[in-house]
């Protein structure tokens, strides 16, 4: 079994040091190295500072109780020549396997700054790979073949805690107790036989990366991941006495996924190998025996036709949507097939399957980015001059990067705007919405700020990144804004004006860097005026702000809408579109649409499905547009504010449902929390 045990307190990416804020990435790497200066010319303890982190301190510590020499200017322990042959001897299918892999980025190494070195557990350097200039600085260091490189004799490096901790690890010089070390960035990981022992380290140093801090490649942790990983695999094949060409096209296949479920058939769709996660998924029982059965006892038959069709065409699956059962439970999952190629090319000798769990894959997204913003100013339909307005202000506005504020009714479209506006500034970054209306109040603030490990009962061991932490370096997308409790607005306020974050139940500040877009359909300055809502928080955000019109006020939209939807809802049920009759033309045209675009498109769903004859007839549009004309005429009579129009609206379809609350908010397109909501702001008693 092959471990990989991250702590993310350890592991020192370069890619979280690169993504600091200007200053502390320009700052970080002396300031470490004055930490460490302090430690050995003063002796202050390097566990007091939140920078060094406390397996580094300790080692450091270690190091200056050995009395190492922190400025030793090269690294004279050689092993003994007839030692060094033993371990050399010990070692050979691993220095074999590694050398002939490594060779594949001979190019790579040729002409760049990297050097790649394989050390045995003891720190013994079995390997240095990398171009000749590099090699001659290592030398003049005098690291070479032989060289003995443990924590007793050279102190605090990446690989050396790698050995100890059994870990990837990457940090930056300043961290290696010697000095020589400092301008270097190293990564490392520990390789694993198949009994779970250190057997090795693989270590890509990058030379001289603090003189060239442009170039500096935050990737190499991974990259030395994959290839300690593709290693491992490569020596566990081996030692199965599995021929070279199907173990070759078996890894090349093995490593293209990722660690989820992962089944190895072979031509026939007979199972020959399975991890762990695999077992859970396919078997009722973890102890089942699966190797050696067919695929076909656990999975349905279009699934099995899909994977005996990747394996017999050479077709690569990408991200299929399928159902299995899980725990007695129909999970979604999403099919990965990459068929095995033989010595000739061809696609036959079997496939690796990857099956991941859609909700899994979703908080990935969420952890690297939050949801996705799939829509775009031209996605927004309508030519009104009011409607084109907006969407002017928005794009000029896009382009700015400040905080903004859009009003406008419910379902007037104004998730559609926020997403639109971030696709137009920061599209390769997350977009994560928040609505503060739907969230429980009691879990609103560790919604937004998140919470460190046992902060309360039920919560997450490891702790949970808020929705701000998430939206870090994108879109920050706060709908129902005025329902945002009055208590967390300062909290909110203090993080948009020091970009920092702290988690419940935490104390260090995480630096943060995001867009707020806000929406909301109240009066957000008339609740200032009231005290509801904090003035300061209310500026903080309304820097621009957008007005989006209802769909009443926008001309001939609601046709054009009312069109679009008809054609794509026939579309998705694979039916004829069907032409509006003069009458429902009319109607539509006329009605007030107090639940705007929401309400239009579910009214179009209703009148495609109970068409006939390719026509939706007025009596194919729901009850409360032909019942009667009290939406119309209401507005049309005499003049109302919002507020006004609302209210008489809602009266109005409790009227038709006998105060059937729920029965209400299906006639007016809306969520039964937002009318419950509504009752209550307008002190509407249904009893």
């Amino acid at each position: 079994m092959v471990y990989f045990i991250q702590n993310p307190s350890l592991l020192l990416s370069c890619d979280n040091f690169l993504k600091q804020e200007n200053k502390l990435s320009t700052n970080l790497w002396d300031e470490v190295k004055d930490s460490k200066r302090k430690f050995i010319e003063e002796n202050v303890d390097p566990r007091l500072d939140p920078i060094i982190p406390r397996e580094v301190a300790e080692s450091w510590i270690v190091a200056k109780n050995q009395h190492l020499d922190p400025y030793v200017k090269s690294f004279e322990v050689l092993l003994e020549a007839n030692k060094f042959e033993k371990v050399i001897a010990k070692k050979a299918d691993l220095v074999e396997t590694a050398s002939n892999y490594i060779h594949n980025f001979h190019e790579i190494l040729n002409y760049s700054n990297f050097i790649m070195v394989l050390t045995d557990e003891n720190g013994v350097v079995l390997l240095i790979e990398g171009s000749k200039k590099e090699i001659e600085a290592f030398n003049k260091l005098n690291i070479r073949l032989s060289s003995l490189l443990n924590e007793k004799i050279i102190g605090t490096s990446a690989h050396t805690l790698c050995i100890r901790h059994r870990k990837p690890i990457q940090f930056i010089g300043p961290y290696n107790y010697s000095m020589i070390l400092q301008d270097n960035i190293s990564s490392a990981t520990p390789i694993f036989n198949d009994h779970g022992s250190v057997i090795g380290t693989l270590v890509v140093v990058q030379m001289l990366a603090r003189k060239d801090m442009q170039n500096i490649q935050a990737h190499s942790l991974g990259w030395v991941m994959a290839m300690g990983y593709a290693i491992e695999n490569l020596l566990e094949l081996k030692k199965q006495n599995n021929s070279m060409t199907l173990m070759n096209g078996t890894l090349e296949a093995t490593l293209s996924l990722i660690d989820d479920g992962v089944i190895t058939v072979n031509e026939n769709c007979y199972i020959s190998h399975i991890n762990k996660e695999g077992i859970n998924i396919l078997a009722s029982n973890p102890q089942e025996k699966i190797i050696g059965r067919h695929l076909s006892e656990f999975v349905k038959d279009d699934q099995l036709i899909i994977i005996n069709e990747s394996i017999h065409k050479g077709r690569f699956v990408q991200e299929y949507e399928t159902i299995f059962m899980n725990r007695g439970r129909d999970t979604q999952y999403l099919l990965n097939i990459r068929p095995i190629a033989d010595g000739q090319g061809k696609y036959n000798s079997g496939a690796v399957i990857r099956l991941s769990r859609s909700d899994k894959v979703n908080r990935m997204v969420a952890n690297r980015g939050g949801t996705p913003a799939s829509f775009k100013f031209e996605d927004i339909k309508g030519k009104s001059t009011s409607l084109a307005k907006s969407i002017q202000i928005a794009q000029n506005v896009a382009r700015t990067g400040y905080n903004v504020l859009l009003i406008g009714e419910s379902g007037t479209g104004k998730e559609l705007f926020a997403q639109s506006i971030h696709n137009s500034y920061k599209a390769d970054g997350p977009f994560v919405a928040v609505n503060c209306a739907s969230l429980p109040r009691n879990l609103i603030e560790s919604e937004l700020f998140g919470y460190e490990g046992g902060t309360f009962t039920g919560a997450d061991r490891n702790g949970r990144p808020g929705k701000i932490e998430l939206a870090n370096g994108g879109t920050l997308f706060l709908d129902e804004i005025g329902d945002m409790p009055l208590e967390i607005q300062p909290v909110l306020l203090r993080v948009l004006e020091e970009k920092r974050v702290t988690r419940l139940g935490g104390s260090r500040g995480i630096p943060v860097d995001f867009r707020v877009i806000a929406a909301t359909n109240k009066n957000l300055s008339l609740m200032v005026k009231e005290k509801t809502f904090r003035e300061d928080l209310y500026f903080r955000l309304s820097i621009f702000k957008i007005t989006i019109p209802p769909l009443r006020e926008r001309d001939h939209d609601v046709i054009l809408l009312a069109e679009y939807f008809i054609e794509d809802i026939s579309k998705k049920l694979m039916s004829e579109v069907p032409k509006l009759s003069p009458a429902s033309y009319q109607k539509i045209k006329e009605y007030s649409w107090p639940g705007n675009i929401r309400q239009l498109q579910n009214a179009m769903v209703y009148g495609v499905n109970m068409s006939t004859n390719g026509v939706i007839e007025l009596s194919n549009l729901p009850d409360e547009m032909t019942s009667n004309d009290y939406f119309r005429t209401k507005v049309n009579t005499r003049k109302l504010t919002l507020a006004e129009i609302e209210k008489e609206v809602i009266f109005e379809a409790l009227s038709q449902t006998g105060n059937d609350a729920s029965e209400a908010s299906r006639i007016l397109g809306i969520g039964r929390t937002t009318i419950y909501r509504k009752l209550k702001e307008y002190g509407i008693d249904i009893k």
